[in-house]
């Protein structure tokens, strides 16, 4: 029984049709990197991880230990590659996870190199380039020491780079496509020196990237946000896969003329009738969504008209009068042939929409809707996990 005033649900069933649209799209020999980072994105790695599974996705990305440590919990054998650099306690901790790291440069491959030494064990590493000009972590070819980093780099001989990678900074087609022109140079005199004869991996892409301009792709593209149905790509067919939900917990009426919510940001223009649903900025909806975003209530849109509080937010139903107590309430989602979008939500807080739907999963219930629930995978019998 829920008892919670508000709630997420996870539609696995829209995961499961995003892989499909996404490989579509994807030529076959580009392998799909199936990123579950910040907990699947709010939506929960133990919901979504089950879904990859089925679909026969076998490399996944992540930032946390405790994300791959859930996913080999749920029986995943597949790759994990970090994406991000971790610390070198973070490094040490993951122990029998097998997680391929991110390296940010020589000085932290020398980082990652001594907890590889620490915990007796060879780590597979993707070395990070510049190439893009995100300048947060990655080689610099503008630099005269990038060759003999490279080459210090491909001395260390408790890393193995099994990778070459970079991340965009602008979702805009042209600049994509030229930051991948400059990685594909790049990445092929980095493969030279720190994986002659190797067998490397170049990625760069993520959702909007590998969705929108084909340069981009490489070897493998790292699908995030799209396998949650949010991405500013031109593509047809992605479903949202979250939605927030909660309960109308109060309704009264004011007269015209009535200041509402804190700092009085909105007053009444004629006799309204006013809702509470028992969500705020605690629940992690922000607070410049007052004033500017929209719920549904009875299948229609209602302003959220107060600047919200921690625990609650206020609605204006006056134009809905069947409202009653105990009305679901959408904040993001559908109801009847109603949306509230992920682009609504964007329009609405000047933000990303995954600025908010990240954190909500971690601050709300969380469950599968039953009716699309995907069918749970089983650990796959076998000895220990073993780099691939």
């Amino acid at each position: 029984m829920m008892t919670s005033p508000a709630w997420i649900e996870v539609d696995t069933a829209a995961i499961s049709n995003n892989i499909a649209v996404v490989r579509r799209l994807l030529p076959e020999t580009t392998q799909l990197c199936g990123v579950v980072k910040a907990d699947a994105y709010g939506h929960g790695v133990d919901l979504v991880l089950p879904v990859l599974m089925a679909a026969g996705v076998d490399l996944i990305g992540v930032t946390s230990n405790d994300e791959a440590r859930t996913a080999r919990a749920l029986g995943f054998r597949g790759r994990v590659i970090r994406l991000r650099t971790a610390t070198k306690e973070e490094i040490e901790d993951a122990g029998d996870l097998l997680i391929e790291e991110w390296v940010g440069g020589l000085q932290h491959a020398r980082i990652v190199e001594s907890a590889a030494r620490s915990t007796r064990r060879t780590i597979p590493v993707h070395v990070a380039l510049n190439s893009t000009g995100l300048s947060r972590d990655g080689i610099d070819f503008g630099t005269t020491a990038y060759r003999a980093d490279l080459a210090a780099i491909g001395r260390l001989t408790a890393l193995r780079t099994v990778g070459i990678c970079a991340h965009f900074p602008c979702e805009d087609a042209g600049d994509v496509a030229e930051g991948a022109a400059a990685f594909r140079a790049q990445s092929a005199e980095a493969v030279a020196l720190l994986a002659p004869g190797g067998l490397a991996q170049r990625h760069c892409a993520t959702s909007f990237a590998a969705l929108t301009v084909p340069s981009s792709r490489f070897d493998l593209v790292r699908i995030g946000a799209a396998l949650y149905g949010d991405t500013s790509a031109p593509v047809t067919g992605l479903r949202p896969a979250i939605a927030f939900v909660s309960q109308i917990a109060a309704v009264n009426e004011y007269p015209e003329g009535r200041s509402v919510g804190y700092d009085r940001t909105f007053v009444t223009r004629r006799a309204s009738r006013l809702a509470v649903v028992p969500v705020g900025y605690g629940s992690g909806l922000h607070r410049n969504l007052g004033g500017r975003a929209d719920v549904l209530v009875r299948g229609r849109r209602a302003r959220v008209v107060d600047k919200l509080a921690m625990n609650s937010c206020v609605i204006d139903v006056t134009d809905i009068p069947s409202v009653r107590i105990g009305d679901e309430v959408v904040l993001c989602g559908s109801q009847g042939d109603e949306q509230i979008s992920f682009h609504d939500l964007e329009r609405a807080s000047g933000q990303i929409a995954a600025d908010l739907y990240t954190a909500w999963g971690g601050l709300l219930p969380r469950r599968a809707l039953r009716e699309n629930r995907a069918a749970p995978v089983r650990p796959s019998a076998g000895g220990p996990l073993v780099w691939r």
